[in-house]
């Protein structure tokens, strides 16, 4: 949160990160979305109160479109309980 610009953001060497073979969290995402892979998936966390929050999964690429799209099929308790935290 406490980079201006998105050549901070390079200097730090995040796409050595984001182009490896295992996961990579970024926080304050929305800084850097431009270098992300064409695939990736956008997790926005919402603070709603001190015990809950709402989240948005955005997928981007087929890889992470069919990821949510198998989620869907999980029964509609768990979904509602997921959207709820």
């Amino acid at each position: 949160y406490r980079l201006d610009s998105i050549e901070e953001v390079i200097e730090l060497g995040l796409d050595d990160y984001l182009y490896g073979s295992g996961v990579c969290v970024v926080e304050w995402a929305e800084k850097a979305v431009e270098l992300f892979p064409t695939e990736h998936l956008l997790v926005e966390l919402s603070f709603l109160s001190d015990t809950s929050r709402h989240l948005v999964l955005n997928p981007s690429g087929e890889r992470y479109v069919e990821m949510l799209s198998q989620l869907e099929q999980i029964p509609k308790i768990v979904k509602k309980r997921m959207s709820q935290t």
